[in-house]
């Protein structure tokens, strides 16, 4: 039941092409969006957290293992998890090699990086 706290996009579906990924990246940055490049190691975990604003990652290699409220998920390269604002949630990195991804989010009161103009 704790799926309601996040939705899990295939990027590629979305976008079409690493193009078409890049130009929606840029027009965030015009929005005021911050966007992140982050890579963690194999065995780093984010402790449990939330925030006041919706929280995307997309993740460009290895896996991410969130547990989001009580729903535990793994993130794949391509794919995009979008934490709704308040949901608690933690990050491990489980895979050799760890994960590197982009971590999107607005202080603004943008909850949805797919619904703002």
């Amino acid at each position: 039941m704790a799926a309601q706290y996040y939705d899990i996009q295939d990027s590629r579906r979305i976008f079409g092409s690493e193009v078409e990924l890049m130009k929606f990246l840029k027009s965030l940055l015009i929005k005021d969006y911050k966007i992140y490049e982050m890579q963690n190691e194999q065995g780093t975990l984010v402790p449990y957290h939330a925030h006041a604003f919706s929280e995307t990652i997309l993740v460009l290699e290895g896996v991410i293992r969130l547990i989001i409220e009580e729903d535990i998920v793994d993130v794949y390269p391509g794919q995009l998890v979008t934490i709704q604002p308040f949901a608690i949630h933690l990050a491990a990195f489980p895979n050799e090699g760890g994960a590197r991804f982009y971590l999107l989010y607005s202080e603004r009161g943008k909850n949805n990086l797919f619904t703002e103009k």
